[in-house]
């Protein structure tokens, strides 16, 4: 076959950061991939690595690395060497994709950390259980379409959340109650502001609200410019799909494998008619506010709010019944409103505008008491809090009616967390995460102030001239933060009960019962039988690391617990103060604010350190990186807003490296060679592809291989490294990657080299029966090995461990032991060989021999 262009979309393209570029490194005879080109027969090894955010140069095991593709912040590296072509880790052609620059870029400012509550609506649309919720009869009649409206309402609701906060800040705290010139400081700078009418002010305070709306409006767009609008040259189909003249007639596998859809990383459509509906929510708002904030109504305040209830109403019914991910971008009728998503927000913000303009004649020029909030504001912020717990509990319910009607049993290792219940527990965490965080923003703010109290909920002996009034929904969001510190304790005490016994069981001190990883439990019958005679201490300590690493299968139910009992603390108070009757508890109510300011604030402190540090430093990365990225990975179908999806670019640029190194098709652009040059000279030989992931990269390999038609699957095989594909995606995420995606992934690798011809199977007329005495085939090996390690808290394996001792290639299967430490005999009698738990894979001996195994098939 034909060479491979190498080079940035052309031969002779470069990156400006290498100190060098493909073309002088060909020429040179530098390449270290160079070696091989005698050889078409070696496959080409294609790495992605994880959450680790890790570099071309650790990846590919090689001091000197050249970019030979990729867009921006992306990049496919390969090794070159200044000395000619230098020995190198693996015998046969390398290449890595190093991603991490996508949830770089992402995380370089800390204010995503405020919208860290829309990511969980995004996640908990993805975790709901498997349904049917395309087609134009389905969807109002199903349980799952219903439940993703509900979803979606649900992320409206904390837009409002969102800027209900703002509002608050700005307009109640900031202007109504003149905080500034409570101080009893001489702001010189800000005479002009504390002096002014109090409609004046709120002016202010509106248009500030606005341009931070206004910032998230362009945030959006501008990261769907990077991410959901991405469009490789080759891209993705799947079966059915008309590509150059010829229908695909792709085989389809025999499971569930929804990551095969051709418009699944394809959201740039869906996301911005839903980011219009959310920045009309916001500014219909904020116009709410501004015209609510008085006593008495006047004319132009009632057109005020009956424009905005219309444009809440229309932005509810939009983004509930029209915008629904499936079915945008296609030949469905919801085509025909693509105009008015834009139309909404367009006609809020001018509404806003107007009422901006029009607030000096409208707003009283001082309220009667500036101790209180703007009228409206607390019964609002109490109707929005009833509305979110409203359809938190109606998600619950269509859930129940979809878990209710499942009829798939999973095997065991594969029950959906929670029971199938995972996405409204998620939902309701993002309501309280949410409040929590407005609720911090507000009452540190009211602290520089004065004293914070609420309606209800404040001490006796408060003292009106030096208090600043919240509502007291965020003062209940506090006690809840602050009175769930007793229940996550009893937690943190019952995990260290079951780390313990899990320690004995490993140990072989513990009683007999059912296997936790379909093997043995003792450590030492994973070992040869001479090492039967350890010492104690050694198991011991390979004991301690595997109970510590299966303590993440519980996980979900921490979660789940915490989310309860906070939402039980938050309604204790909450309905204290709906119902007035929180007199008995006045004398903690004035501690409890001071608890929930000193939580808040910890929380965003260390949210801010955390996400600085991963960018920083790698070992942060892994440990609180998995988390973010695991929240980026989905596309934003239901809450624009949230942080970006950085699979919307890596899954489909794979997908298009792919294609190239295989040679299904090769790229025509820009092959005119430097004068002087001969044709050809940077090129490389198509070849099979071993595509391996580690951690986070093995669900961007399982994305990638599910968009791959037939003819390309062929040519690619599969090594996972560390995957999180059963024990977090697939339990998290049962439509996706549950057992039946697993199962569909496996057949797709299985099936036939694309040298064997393809035609269509003759008619079972035509087939003559089999004699009894031959043997049926034996069905094919899938192209896929998972390598696992007992001690991996993150990774883990997909269809089950093998028997100690036993070669994956004498049975077929995918899942393969890496023992960790590789012995349980100490060093000089005392030192036992490192642990690298979820991390060193590149490096591990075992990694390269099943490599090897499916290079050589």
């Amino acid at each position: 076959m034909a060479g491979i262009s190498l080079g940035l979309q052309s031969p002779y393209g470069y990156d400006g950061d290498d100190l060098t570029s493909p073309a002088q490194a060909a020429r040179a005879g530098a390449l270290v991939d160079q070696q091989w080109e005698d050889e078409p027969g070696l496959p080409l090894e294609l790495r992605i690595h994880g959450v680790a955010g890790s570099t071309g140069p650790v990846v590919l095991e090689h001091p000197n690395v050249v970019k030979v593709g990729g867009t921006d912040p992306t990049a496919f590296y390969r090794r070159w060497s200044p000395d000619g072509v230098a020995r190198a880790s693996v015998p046969w052609p390398l290449e890595a994709y190093v991603w991490g620059g996508l949830t770089r870029r992402a995380l370089a400012s800390a204010s995503w950390l405020l919208l860290l509550p829309f990511m969980l609506y995004n996640v908990s649309y993805y975790m709901l259980p498997p349904g049917h919720a395309k087609g134009r009869g389905r969807r109002l009649c199903s349980a799952h379409a219903l439940a993703r409206v509900v979803i979606r309402l649900l992320a409206l609701a904390a837009t409002a959340q969102f800027v209900g906060s703002l509002v608050t800040l700005f307009h109640s705290t900031v202007a109504w109650q003149n905080g500034i010139a409570r101080l009893g400081i001489s702001w010189w700078w800000l005479s002009w502001y504390t002096e002014a009418s109090t409609a004046t002010r709120m002016s202010v305070a509106t248009v500030a609200v606005a341009a931070i709306v206004c910032g998230l409006w362009y945030a959006g767009a501008s990261t769907a410019g990077h991410y959901e609008a991405f469009c490789p040259e080759r891209g993705s189909y799947a079966p059915g799909i008309q590509v150059d003249g010829e229908k695909r007639r792709d085989r389809l596998p025999p499971g569930r494998l929804t990551l095969r859809d051709r418009g699944f990383w394809r959201g740039a459509a869906a996301a911005k008619r839903l980011r219009n509906t959310h920045i009309a929510v916001a500014f219909a708002t904020v116009s709410l506010a501004l015209a609510s904030c008085t006593q008495t109504f006047g004319l132009w305040q009632q057109i005020q709010l009956a424009v905005s209830a219309v444009i809440l109403t229309g932005a509810a019914l939009l983004a509930g019944f029209v915008a629904d991910r499936d079915t945008v971008g296609g030949s469905d009728d919801t085509a025909r409103f693509a105009t008015a998503f834009q139309a909404l927000a367009w006609v809020s913000a001018l509404v806003l505008l107007a009422g901006v303009v029009a607030s000096p004649w409208v707003i009283d020029d001082a309220p009667r008491s500036p101790t209180q909030a703007p009228y409206g504001l607390p019964g609002a912020l109490n109707v929005l809090t009833v509305t979110q717990f409203g359809l938190v509990l109606a998600l619950l319910g269509l859930v129940a009616v979809l878990v209710r009607r499942s009829h798939e049993a999973s095997p065991a290792g594969w029950e959906p967390f929670l029971r199938g219940y995972a996405a409204p527990f998620i939902a309701l965490l993002g309501v309280l995460l949410g409040g929590v965080l407005t609720a911090a923003l507000n009452l540190a703010v009211a602290r520089l102030f004065g004293e914070p109290r609420g309606q209800i909920l404040h001490k006796v002996d408060f003292r009106p001239e030096d208090s600043i009034l919240v509502p007291d929904s965020m003062i209940a969001y506090s006690a809840g933060a602050a009175f769930n510190l007793i229940p996550a304790t009893v937690i943190g005490v019952l995990l260290y009960v079951r780390y313990r016994r899990l320690t004995n069981r490993f140990m072989g001190a513990g009683g007999a019962g059912p296997e936790l990883d379909g093997g043995p439990d003792r450590v030492v019958d994973w070992y040869p039988p001479d090492e039967r005679d350890a010492p104690r201490e050694a198991v011991a300590k390979v004991a301690r690391n595997w109970a510590l690493a299966s303590l993440t299968d519980h996980v979900a139910g921490v979660i789940a617990g915490i989310t309860v009992f906070w939402a039980i603390f938050f309604w204790i108070f909450e309905g204290l103060a709906i119902t007035g009757t929180s007199q008995a508890f006045l004398g903690i109510a004035g501690v409890v604010p001071t608890i929930g300011v000193f939580i808040g604030g910890l929380l965003a402190a260390s949210g801010v350190w955390l996400l600085r540090a991963q960018i920083r430093s790698p070992n942060a990365r892994k440990t609180i990186g998995i988390i973010w990225d695991v929240g980026t990975f989905w596309p934003r179908a239901v809450h624009p807003l949230a942080p970006p999806c950085y699979a919307e670019q890596a899954v489909p640029e794979v997908v298009d490296r792919i294609w190239v190194l295989t040679g299904a098709r090769r790229a025509e652009r820009h092959i005119t060679p430097v004068p002087g040059e001969s044709p050809g000279a940077i090129e490389v030989m198509p070849r099979h592809v071993l595509l391996t992931g580690y951690s986070q990269g093995t669900v961007i390999c399982a994305a990638v291989i599910a968009q791959l038609p037939e003819d390309v699957l062929g040519r690619v095989s599969l090594l996972t490294l560390a995957a999180p594909v059963r024990r977090l995606y697939g339990r998290a995420f049962p439509a996706y990657f549950g057992y039946q995606a697993a199962v569909a992934l496996r057949e797709l690798l299985s099936g036939p080299e694309p040298d064997q011809a393809r035609s269509d199977p003759p008619p079972p007329s035509q087939v003559e029966p089999a004699p009894e005495n031959v043997r049926a085939p034996e069905p094919p090996r899938p192209r896929w090995r998972n390598v696992v390690r007992r001690s991996d808290y993150i990774g883990g394996w997909v269809f089950g461990l093998p028997e100690p001792g036993l070669r994956p290639s004498d049975c077929g299967q995918v899942d393969v032991i890496s023992l960790d430490p590789p012995s349980l005999e100490p060093e000089h009698g005392r030192v036992l060989a490192p642990t690298h738990f979820h991390s060193s894979f590149w490096q591990d001996p075992v990694v390269i021999l099943h490599a090897r195994e499916l290079t050589d098939r």
